[in-house]
């Protein structure tokens, strides 16, 4: 081919790879194609916020060849690969500045919180990256709940990921006498991650609003995004009138994302996290005692519970899911030692032989289990027995476990005719919502004479700073918010209001906002929410 021809054969390709890169930059459908809920705001339109130039990350070598899959980059710590994940932008706005203060004043706090992260970060941290989400996300239950599954909230939130109620029933999670998925870590991590990502296509691609809206809820973001629309205001975040909780949720995590990403610039270290696996799912094919499992696996009943902490009895339901997570530096010794039992020791039943006049359903009442769990665990769909027979019951004292609000020992109280939770509540030293919850029943349930409730133990119950059966209290200063009560505080920090007036010196119930009031609690929980 001539010199020439050649040279102008290279321009028509340069031109046509030129346009095909200008197409690559080009939206490829009309808006009317986006869905039917995508909020219209783009990111970035309103107000800009200064980005200040990021610290360098870790340098990543790219393979050698083209045609040979890149090598997984190994990390010696989750929280690197959560640096080199990272998408949120460094954000300087005042609400952000705080959060960074905060955190920085309170490292003590922040070590203890990672601490306990360590049980769940990496799973999370790999379900944040295998959807190709932003690795900040992993850090959102810092902000929720401080990595406690056990946080409760006033507005009823649980788990790691603070779900309520009503979204987590939207999202598949199974709130009933057995579990409360809001606290298991696989079930609300999937569904926390499907509503991020549900919100992140809501609002158009704007993570800043998808967290907002997380906390605050999509209609009521929606609706601030609107209200400014009308007032031809901007409508990125940090430009949108909204709650002063939420104004501070989403700084919260845009300054853990930069607190993470620059420890050094910050004066801060955050105690290192394996970047392997903390646990080992392990597949139990029904029913397992959960002190028996401690047992098995060599550890603490609290550590075993605090893996699995959506069961709320003493035992996984017999509609499962039948798994267990164990430390994954015990999983085989735990595996070889539960192979070795059969269903029922599994379960931690023992076989009863039927005497005269019992049924199955005196026997459930006797050992303070649904007629459902016996009926599974035998293989009967009646409640009717013959005298002889033998049947598998519980073994052991089945009082829920409910780490966080029932520790340890706790003591059993038959209910006398006339007596009312709130009788029962007051002479235990408990909260009527707390021993409501403790025995998995309605605040308003009818109680009938012979009734047994797991209580606290009567030692601790004139205990005047002791909570929830824990021996060690710390002492708080909690700031009214508006809208509070005394009750709806005492049921936050699970004591009573009685203890809370004699620690501040109350002649009656009234409070304002910005008070201060001295809060004795569980000094082994952080108090998320």
């Amino acid at each position: 081919m001539p010199a020439r021809q050649q040279c102008g054969a290279m321009l028509a390709v340069l031109a046509l790879a030129a346009a095909v890169a200008g197409c690559a930059q080009t939206p490829t459908g009309p808006a009317s194609s986006l869905p039917d809920k995508v909020i219209r705001n783009v990111p970035g339109s309103g107000k800009a916020a200064r980005e200040p130039d990021p610290l360098p990350l870790p340098a990543i070598e790219a393979p050698l060849h083209d045609d040979l899959p890149p090598t997984p980059v190994q990390y010696a710590d989750v929280l690197d690969r959560i640096r080199v994940g990272s998408q949120l932008p460094d954000v300087d706005h005042p609400w952000v500045r705080a959060e960074l203060d905060w955190y920085v004043r309170n490292g003590e706090y922040m070590g203890r919180v990672f601490a306990r992260a360590q049980r769940y970060l990496h799973y999370i941290a790999d379900e944040v990256e295998s959807r190709g989400l932003p690795m900040e996300l992993a850090l959102l239950p810092v902000v929720e709940s401080a990595f406690n599954p056990f946080a409760y909230s006033r507005s009823h939130a649980s788990g790691l990921w603070q779900f309520i109620p009503g979204t987590g029933k939207r999202f598949d999670l199974k709130q009933d006498w057995w579990q409360d998925q809001r606290r298991d870590v696989l079930d609300s991590t999937r569904a926390a991650l499907d509503y991020l990502t549900y919100l992140h296509q809501m609002f158009n691609g704007d993570w800043m609003l998808a967290v907002a809206a997380y906390n605050y809820g999509s209609g009521n973001v929606t609706r601030a995004i609107r209200r400014n629309e009308s007032l031809g205001r901007d409508t990125d975040f940090f430009s949108l009138s909204l709650p002063g909780e939420t104004r501070a949720y989403v700084p919260k995590l845009l300054a853990l994302g930069q607190l993470v990403r620059h420890p050094e610039a910050y004066g801060i270290a955050l105690p290192p996290i394996p970047d392997a696996p903390y646990f080992e799912v392990v597949e139990t094919g029904g029913p397992v005692d959960l002190r028996l499992a401690a047992e098995l696996a060599g550890v603490d009943v609290e550590e075993l519970h605090a893996l699995n902490a959506g069961w709320n009895q003493w035992v996984t339901g017999p509609d499962g899911p039948h798994r267990l997570l164990v430390p994954a530096v015990v999983a085989p010794a735990f595996n070889e030692r539960f192979a070795a039992l059969g269903p029922a020791e599994r379960a931690g039943l023992e076989p009863h032989t039927v005497e005269a006049g019992e049924t199955l359903n005196a026997l459930a009442s006797r050992h303070r289990v649904p007629v459902a769990f016996l009926q599974s665990m035998n293989g009967t769909d009646g409640s009717a027995l013959s005298v002889g027979d033998a049947v598998y019951v519980p073994g052991r004292d089945v009082s829920p476990l409910r780490s966080g609000l029932v520790r340890a020992a706790t003591s059993v109280h038959v209910v006398r005719p006339g007596e009312s939770l709130w009788s029962i509540s007051r002479r235990y030293n408990m909260s009527v919502a707390e021993l409501a919850r403790v025995n998995s029943i309605s605040t308003k349930a009818t109680l009938r004479p012979g009734q047994r409730l797991s209580v606290r133990p009567p030692a601790s119950a004139g205990a005047g700073t002791q909570v929830a059966g824990s021996g060690a209290t710390r002492q708080i200063a909690y700031k009214v918010r508006r809208g509070d009560t005394l009750s709806g505080i005492a049921r936050r920090f699970e004591v009573t209001v009685r203890q809370l007036m004699a620690w501040n010196g109350m002649q009656d119930t009234s409070i304002r906002a910005g008070q201060r009031l001295t809060v004795h609690v569980d000094g082994s929980r952080d108090y998320g929410g």
